[in-house]
C-alpha cells in the first residue's frame, strides 16, 4: 500500500509530464528503488539554503546544459509552480551559455516557451531593445534572410546577449590564420562528436557558404569517427548531398 500511496502521489505532481512512464517503470520493477529515489528527491529540493525555485531553476539550467529536454521541462514546470518568472528563466538560460555555448540557449528556449505558454503573468512581454539592430541583421544574413527563431526570442528577452553573442562570433568566425571555411568544419567535427545534429546543420551550412564541397565534409566526417565512433558518421551522412 504504500508504494502504492508514494507512486500516486507522484502522478499527481507529473500529470501529462513526459517523465511519468519513466517513474511508473522504475515503480514496477524496482518498488524500493523508486520509493528511495523519491525520498532522496523530496530532501534534496526541499527549501533550504537556497529556495525550492531556485533549486528547480538550477536544475532547468543544468538540463539545459546537457541538452535533454524531458527533465528540463519537468523542472520548468515546478519552477513555475514556485513563482519563477519569465524573466528569471531568460537570465537563468543566458547565463548557460558562458559553460556550453548557445546549443544550451537552444535547448533552453522550449523551456522559456513553456514559461511563457504557462505564466499568469500579465507583464511578460519582450524587453525595450537597448542594443543596435546589426546582430539580428547579421544572423539574418547567415540564415539566407531569415531570422532564426533562437535568436528572435533572445532578441525578444535577452537583446544585449544576443549583440554581445553575435560580436564574439564575428570577431571568431573569420579569415585569418585559418580561414573561416576550415573554422566552420572544426565546428563541424566538434557537434559530430556530440552529436548535436541542429549544430552539424548550421555549420555545415556555413561550411558549404564558405565553400566547402561535399567530399571535405564526408571526410570531416570520417575523422570524427575516429574519436566519437561510428554515430559521429550516422551524423554527418543525413546532411551530405
Amino acid at each position: 500500500m504504500k508504494n502504492q500511496r508514494v507512486i500516486k502521489m507522484a502522478d499527481e505532481k507529473t500529470t501529462q509530464n513526459p517523465l511519468s512512464d519513466w517513474a511508473q517503470k522504475m515503480n514496477a520493477y524496482s518498488p524500493k528503488a523508486w520509493e528511495h529515489y523519491r525520498a532522496l528527491q523530496d530532501e534534496v529540493l526541499a527549501a533550504g539554503a537556497l529556495s525550492r525555485k531556485d533549486k528547480e531553476l538550477i536544475l532547468v539550467g543544468i538540463n539545459a546544459a546537457r541538452r535533454y529536454e524531458s527533465g528540463m521541462l519537468q523542472h520548468a514546470e515546478n519552477a513555475l509552480k514556485e513563482g519563477a518568472t519569465v524573466q528569471e528563466f531568460v537570465e537563468v538560460l543566458s547565463v548557460c551559455i558562458l559553460s556550453r555555448g548557445i546549443p544550451a540557449w537552444l535547448e533552453g528556449i522550449k523551456a522559456i516557451e513553456y514559461a511563457i505558454e504557462h505564466s499568469d503573468e500579465t507583464n511578460a512581454s519582450p524587453q525595450e531593445k537597448t542594443e543596435p539592430q546589426e546582430a539580428v541583421a547579421y544572423f539574418k544574413q547567415e540564415n539566407n534572410g531569415l531570422l532564426p527563431e533562437w535568436a528572435r526570442i533572445m532578441n525578444d528577452y535577452s537583446p544585449v546577449s544576443l549583440a554581445r553573442y553575435a560580436a564574439l562570433r564575428q570577431s571568431e568566425l573569420t579569415d585569418a590564420a585559418v580561414s573561416r571555411k576550415l573554422k566552420e568544419l572544426v565546428l563541424v567535427g566538434i557537434n559530430l562528436a556530440e552529436r548535436y545534429d541542429k549544430g552539424v546543420q548550421l555549420h555545415i551550412n556555413g561550411a558549404r557558404k564558405e565553400g566547402a564541397t561535399e567530399q571535405e565534409i564526408a571526410e570531416v566526417g570520417l575523422i570524427s569517427v575516429l574519436t566519437a565512433g561510428i554515430p559521429a558518421w550516422f551524423e554527418v551522412s543525413g546532411e551530405l548531398g
